[in-house]
């Protein structure tokens, strides 16, 4: 009797060791599921340039890439946006697209199983959600609607809060002008003729337009023609545009309208040319470059580093400028 009495205390106390492991095990022992997704569905201002993340819980052991896919909703569409890989980091998977995306468009996360195998079992569920790169205007947070930018920074650290500046697309306008008159004193005096080239980046460029203009009014027009390419098959990285005109004053502004197939505005410029005294061609070109085209940058970045903050407003209206955020 005493016997069973010791054995059933020491059986007490054994469970009372090992009980806890047991049901920590158990707990431990969880199905595959998704504990995280950046951007999350429904999310409005999401970073055209972000990478898109699912965190499961547990480790990735295997990918079957074929079963993701990435849309984007145009029209009432979706259309297939390519994606340039997939890849697993510990417990997330991460999605990176082919391009950026575009502003203000819906896109779609499409995983179908058995997409992913983890540690803990294969996820066995579809998903699919979307998301939305809408922006607010840098110059309505920065300069009209302070509360705004006060809301912004209640939810989001500057970190997550990020400005975009926008595309250029005019690379070089080279201007030529021939005044009215002879060459040389003996020659019969003739019309003036005034070229123009713009070379543009050859991405999304479908029209350019020039306008002759003076004191604001508008004196000539026309859609400059594309100039063939002296190597035919060549990729090319920029696109020439060419166009003439007659009867131009010898002071003028040139301004030049970049559009898309869309007919979409995408690139402006203006410039001011002025015939030399005594001369009777006269050349000028124009050269544009820019460090802040087409990038993002925080606006902690732009905290840090007054003299990049000074070269986005320089190269790009506030109007311009996109401001989207991120999560964590």
């Amino acid at each position: 009797m005493k016997t069973a009495k010791v054995m059933g205390v020491m059986l007490i106390l054994l469970l009372s060791i090992i009980g806890p492991a047991f049901h920590n095990h158990a707990r431990a022992t969880t199905y595959p599921q998704i504990e995280k997704r950046i951007p999350e569905a429904g999310d409005q201002n999401v970073p055209i340039d972000t990478d898109i993340k699912i965190e499961f819980n547990s480790n990735i052991v295997n990918v079957s890439s074929q079963y993701i896919r990435l849309y984007e909703k145009t029209n009432s569409t979706y259309y297939d946006f390519p994606i340039k890989n997939v890849r697993k980091d510990g417990q997330t998977l991460i999605i990176v697209p082919e391009n950026m995306m575009d502003f203000n468009k819906e896109y779609l996360v499409q995983m179908n199983a058995p997409a992913i195998e983890l540690q803990n079992g294969t996820y066995y569920q579809s998903l699919s959600y979307s998301f939305h790169t809408n922006f607010i205007d840098f110059y309505e947070l920065m300069v009209v609607n302070e509360s705004r930018l006060t809301n912004l920074l209640d939810d989001y650290a500057p970190r997550q809060i990020k400005a975009f500046a926008p595309e250029r697309y005019i690379n070089e306008i080279n201007i030529i002008h021939k005044k009215p008159g002879a060459m040389k004193d003996d020659q019969t005096s003739f019309s003036g003729i005034t070229n123009i080239d713009i070379t543009t980046k050859s991405d999304e460029v479908d029209t350019v337009h020039v306008d002759i203009m003076r004191n604001g009014k508008v004196l000539q027009k026309g859609f400059a023609d594309i100039v063939p390419p002296k190597t035919k098959g060549a990729a090319q990285r920029t696109l020439v545009f060419d166009i003439g005109f007659s009867k131009v004053p010898d002071f003028f502004d040139v301004r030049v309208t970049v559009q898309n197939k869309d007919q979409k505005t995408i690139d402006s410029k203006i410039i001011k040319f002025a015939t030399e005294e005594g001369k009777i061609i006269n050349s000028y070109k124009e050269s544009f470059k820019y460090q802040t085209a087409g990038k993002g940058y925080t606006l902690y970045e732009l905290l840090s580093n007054d003299k990049l903050f000074t070269t986005l407003l320089s190269e790009s209206l506030m109007q311009d400028i996109k401001v989207q955020v991120e999560d964590r």
